[in-house]
């Protein structure tokens, strides 16, 4: 049974190793021990970018393959010609396969709006001149996420990673050939509106992931996440639906090479 996660920031400790070089192998062991053969790593600020092609570049277990991008919570972080270095990045890096994380958050303090759809479409229209898929963060700005896309229509699509949206909002972004990312959340009992939507959407639409370090799963509150924890969500996805396991494994994870060209 294969899974991909499709988005794990393999870059941020522990999971990084840069405390201990060994952690980061041991990771990756316990991710191919439950089948993940491959793991997006998104990258945040232009001062991770380096790091992320790092760990991508390791001799691993898993293949790791980089996005580069610029996330709306990091905007103290982004410098006004971070966008043409990100442009120069991906003119020299082929082995980065999709752009992001980017988005809009609405959630945080002070989301400082116009200077996050900014820097959103601007990161939008470096994908169509890339051709690459985005990475999308839309964290109580779904809505305004799916407005920018229907403006600027990149050709490559992409996903919505930690989707938690409504069906219909799931459809559009399915419309405009955007795949949503569920991973922790489903796990939760609590979370009965996005199992109903993991539940009703086609499961060719269906991204897997786990945002480790982040987004912990029900049951390691308080735990830092692992990227081989995607096997659990890929459970929990497959009872909410009826389906077996490997249902759901062989069909996520032909969705995320369809998405990646892998």
């Amino acid at each position: 049974m294969e899974l991909i996660d499709t988005h794990c920031h393999l870059d941020f400790e522990p999971l990084s190793g840069v405390s201990n070089p060994e952690y980061l192998q041991l990771t990756l062991g316990l991710a191919q021990a439950e089948g993940v053969s491959t793991i997006v790593v998104p990258a945040v600020c232009a001062s991770r970018w380096d790091a992320v092609l790092s760990v991508c570049n390791q001799v691993a277990p898993v293949k790791c393959i980089p996005a580069l991008g610029m996330h709306p919570g990091f905007l103290a972080e982004h410098q006004a010609d971070d966008i043409l270095l990100l442009a120069q990045y991906l003119q020299t890096h082929p082995e980065v396969k999709a752009l992001g994380e980017c988005g809009l958050d609405l959630f945080i303090e002070e989301p400082r709006e116009q200077q996050q759809i900014a820097l959103f479409d601007a990161q939008i229209e470096l994908a169509k001149q890339f051709e690459l898929p985005l990475l999308l963060h839309g964290r109580r700005a779904v809505d305004q996420v799916i407005k920018r896309l229907r403006q600027y229509g990149p050709s490559a699509g992409g996903v919505l990673h930690a989707f938690s949206g409504s069906e219909q909002q799931a459809k559009q972004l399915w419309d405009l050939g955007f795949y949503i990312g569920l991973g922790g959340s489903i796990t939760y009992d609590r979370a009965q509106r996005l199992r109903r939507v993991a539940k009703a959407v086609p499961l060719e639409s269906i991204l897997l992931e786990t945002d480790a370090p982040d987004m912990p799963m029900n049951g390691f509150q308080g735990e830092p996440n692992w990227p081989h924890r995607v096997g659990y969500a890929a459970r929990t996805l497959a009872e909410i639906r009826g389906v077996d396991v490997a249902e759901i494994a062989q069909q996520t994870s032909a969705n995320a090479r369809r998405l990646l060209r892998l």
